[in-house]
Formats: C-alpha cells, sequence, structure tokens
C-alpha cells in the first residue's frame, strides 16, 4: 500500500434527477495536500459530506488507512472536519470549545489543555481564548473552527471551503495552518473555487466540474493542457455567437477556450496573430473595448477543459 492513506472509488451520488457525484475517484497519500477547484455545485461539498458520514445513500467505495471506511467507525477519530458551517458554541470561549470537542476524542485532560493552547497559538487567538466566540469577527471565527478540526491530530484533514467570507490576513493565516499541517504528515482535503488558493498551497490539484473530475496533477502538469500558448481575454460589445461566427475555424494557431456575451477567452501560439484576429472582428462589426494577454495559468486550463469561468 505504500504511503496510500486514502482511496476513493467511483462514489457516484444522486439527489432526484441531478448527479451531485458521478463515478467520482481520488487517492491521497500521507501528507499530501489536495485541492478540489471547482465552482458551487460541482459536487465538492456533496465528497466531503460522504466522507464525514453525514449524506448516505451512494456507491462506491472509501478506503482510509486500509479498511472500508464506512464499516470501521473507529477511523472517523481519526478524521479531522472543518465543514462550511461553522461547529462550536458561540456562548462559550474559544478555549472551553476546544476542551469540549477535544474530550469528545477521550484524548487525557492535561493533555488536552495543552493542545488546546498549542492551536490557539497556531490560529493566533491565544489573546483572545477566553472571550467568548460570538464577539469574534469572522476570520477569527473561521480558524477556530480550523483549529478544533486539528484539536486530535488527526491523519487526515477535510475542509470545505474554509476561508469564505473572511478577511485576506485570516485567509492568509488558514492556507499557511493547511500547508504546515501537510508538512507534518496530515494529509489534507480541501475544496476551493478561488484559483489562487490552490495554486499557493496544493501538491495536487484536482479540477471538478459536474460531479467528476475533469483533470488533476501539480500546477505545472494541469498548465502543460494548455501548452506552451499565451492567452488573450477579449472584453466588447458583442454577442456570443457573433463572436463564434465572426472566428469561426479560427486556424493560425488560435484556439477559442470559451466565449459568452461581451467575454472571449482565446489561446494563441503565436501573439504575432492579434492583428489578423482584430481585423476579422471589425470586418464582422464587433466592437472590442479591451483586450489582455496572460501566460497560461490554472483559470486557462479550467476555460479549456469547461468551457467557462470558474466563476460562472
Amino acid at each position: 500500500m505504500g504511503n496510500l492513506i486514502l482511496d476513493i472509488k467511483n462514489i457516484t451520488k444522486s439527489y432526484g434527477d441531478i448527479t451531485a457525484l458521478n463515478n467520482f475517484s481520488l487517492s491521497l497519500q500521507k501528507g499530501e495536500v489536495i485541492g478540489l477547484l471547482g465552482p458551487n455545485g460541482a459536487g465538492k461539498t456533496t465528497l466531503i459530506s460522504i466522507l464525514s458520514g453525514t449524506v448516505k445513500d451512494f456507491s462506491g467505495s472509501v478506503t482510509f488507512k486500509g479498511k472500508n471506511l464506512f464499516s470501521h467507525r473507529t477511523l472517523k477519530n481519526h478524521m479531522g472536519i472543518v465543514p462550511q458551517d461553522m461547529a462550536f458554541y458561540e456562548d462559550l470561549n474559544a478555549i472551553d470549545n476546544l476542551m469540549f470537542w477535544g474530550g469528545l476524542y477521550e484524548i487525557p485532560r492535561s493533555n488536552l489543555k495543552q493542545r488546546a493552547w498549542e492551536l490557539l497559538e497556531l490560529v493566533e487567538l491565544s489573546a483572545r481564548a477566553k472571550d467568548p466566540i460570538k464577539k469574534y469577527s469572522g476570520g477569527m471565527k473561521r480558524r477556530l473552527n480550523v483549529a478544533i478540526g486539528l484539536i486530535h491530530k488527526p491523519g487526515l484533514l477535510l475542509l470545505d471551503e474554509p476561508t469564505v467570507g473572511i478577511d485576506v490576513q485570516a485567509k492568509v493565516n488558514i492556507l499557511d495552518i493547511i500547508k504546515n499541517v501537510g508538512h507534518q504528515g496530515t494529509s489534507v482535503i480541501f475544496t476551493t473555487h478561488q484559483l489562487a488558493e490552490v495554486e499557493e498551497i496544493c501538491s495536487r490539484i484536482a479540477i471538478m466540474d459536474k460531479g467528476a473530475i475533469l483533470a488533476q496533477g501539480t500546477l505545472e502538469e494541469l498548465i502543460r493542457i494548455v501548452g506552451e500558448k499565451e492567452i488573450v481575454d477579449v472584453q466588447g460589445e458583442f454577442s456570443a455567437n457573433q463572436f463564434s461566427e465572426a472566428l469561426k475555424a479560427p486556424g493560425d494557431g488560435i484556439e477559442i477556450l470559451s466565449v459568452s456575451d461581451n467575454l472571449a477567452n482565446l489561446a494563441f501560439a503565436n501573439t504575432d496573430k492579434i492583428p489578423a484576429m482584430m481585423e476579422r472582428l471589425f470586418k464582422n462589426n464587433i466592437q472590442v473595448s479591451d483586450l489582455k494577454i496572460k501566460s497560461p495559468n490554472l483559470e486557462a486550463v479550467f476555460l479549456k477543459l469547461t468551457g467557462r469561468s470558474l466563476r460562472d
């Protein structure tokens, strides 16, 4: 088995006519930080919910530490869950919350208290340890949420959109924590729709859409999907159909990654071809208000794989 800690095979989950996960498979090595990148509705939260045991009635299998995750209840004690919804008691202070949640794992009280203070230092909340959580800012609450997920030193940490709705400094702090946890040997799966987050901290990135993984690999491996091309964003007054017709069978090393009303994303093997493209657009009465040239990036990969922006 080597360092394989988690093996998800062919998970399928539907809600009525909607397929949330479609034959989903993913493996995770010890200490690996995997980012699941995809838009809302891609199936990210459903996967976390299945792994944490809150969603049932699915097909497929999950092996954790070489055993069936759902047949061995004690395995859940080796997992840390950081849900998108906050999981703590707002009337209690931070140290009492950590003591309560840690107590569920039967950690000796003396060890638990030391661990709680260590985590509060880690998430930079030790100075506010005795303040009721209801007085915390959104960023502070998110950081405490992460600390609770780590209280029992899990071998696998699952985080569902852990940086939603918080300030930049709190986001940086949480991302640093995730990165450090991986370096210390804990395996991590975290979901996000923020490109910069997975680019910064993940050893591997899985691009998800419509319940399936479209591609996975390191950032460098994924960018190779686009190839050695320059990315060109075109903005102006045009409809998607109008733009597509103007560049029908574009040739000349031009690839249309995505097009919508007033915005198109193209890949050029040679940007010297841009003037010829602009001429074709003008001949078709398409007014261009802005044109930006960028190096290949993760956003371009997502556009190529799905034909739409991650923000859509």
